[in-house]
């Protein structure tokens, strides 16, 4: 059986892309970090990406290629077919790896995308050539299940109770899921089973209703400052930055949908690696409808440039987060 030359990884399962990925890197050898080069889909440099793709490995038998967000190649014809001529054309010593993210939870995203994935398409016309691998991030029960499974692959267990209570908090987020999982198997050591006192007390509620509270509010008083005051109390600053930045920028493309007769959940939901969950998507989608497109422009923009002034050391989160957000108007 031949070596696959393309590695087509794609859902929304992103912790099991990166182990795949690092499966992938791991075959290069000793090597590696001077074999492995990485690519953004979006405005994809096609010269330079062919040059890669040619280019020989150092010291290894293989380089790996890494196209990210492959779900926004360019589909115009003429570009079209100069990717997939490079694809035709790669060399035995390149292995290229297109990382494609769809809602496979989604009604029909995957039949969708199915009819206008470039790398599908290719995958599909040359099988011998291509390794692929459907990754869908676990919903409901299976999520508390996951958390199980992902617990006894790093040496602990975590009582069912509680992994059905961590879930709920995690809001199916399998990104996080992991870090609060490592942070709780820490905490006990790997010595006895994660029970449902330690989810209480060391994981906070990240399913956003402390988000949505403080939203509900930004711009119609300053009934916000309570539930905001909360959340930098239960967890850091820069995690709670990071949570409202976010929310901006989903409402920001469900504003941008709803002006553009589009469905907003889709919008939310599409190119998300850490994709909300659907009762999530709906909740952003009405409270977009209480802002201006103008308004949620200029409330990412000063959120931008407030991380912009932390990464300087010109502010600080704890103590410019409250002011800045007092001026925030719908």
């Amino acid at each position: 059986m031949s070596t696959p030359s393309v590695y087509l990884l794609y859902g929304d399962d992103p912790i099991s892309v990166r182990e795949t990925l690092h499966e992938l890197q791991d075959r290069l050898g000793p090597a590696a970090e001077f074999n492995l080069q990485r690519f953004k889909a979006g405005g994809l440099d096609l010269e330079g990406f062919q040059l890669a793709c040619t280019s020989l490995p150092f010291l290894s038998g293989r380089r790996l290629i890494v196209v990210e967000d492959a779900e926004a190649l360019p589909r115009d014809p003429a570009a079209r077919h100069r990717f997939e001529q490079i694809l035709d054309q790669l060399p035995s010593t390149t292995a290229l790896a297109l990382i494609e993210w769809i809602d496979t939870d989604r009604p029909n995203a995957e039949r969708e995308q199915k009819a206008k994935s470039i790398g599908l398409a290719w995958a599909a016309a040359h099988p011998e050539a291509t390794f692929v691998r459907r990754f869908a991030s676990p919903r409901g029960p299976a999520f508390a299940r996951w958390l199980q499974d992902r617990a006894r692959s790093q040496g602990g267990t975590i009582d069912p109770e509680a992994a059905q209570v961590l879930a709920e908090r995690l809001a199916e987020d399998l990104l996080l899921a992991e870090q609060e999982l490592r942070k709780l198997l820490e905490f006990t050591d790997r010595t006895r089973p994660i029970n449902l006192a330690d989810v209480e007390r060391l994981t906070p509620d990240y399913s956003e209703v402390g988000i949505f509270e403080m939203l509900d509010h930004v711009g119609s008083g300053t009934h916000w400052i309570g539930p905001l005051e909360q959340l930098l109390q239960d967890d850091d600053p820069p995690r709670v930055f990071g949570m409202i930045a976010r929310q901006f920028r989903l409402l920001l493309k469900a504003r941008a949908a709803l002006d553009a007769g589009e469905d907003p959940v889709s919008a939310v939901q599409a190119g998300e690696s850490r994709r909300p969950p659907e009762f999530v998507a709906k909740k952003i989608s009405s409270q977009a409808s209480g802002f201006s497109l103008p308004a949620l422009k200029s409330i990412h923009r000063r959120l931008m440039q407030l991380d912009l002034a932390v990464k300087r050391g010109e502010a600080e989160l704890s103590l410019d987060l409250l002011p800045m957000l007092v001026g925030f108007t719908r």
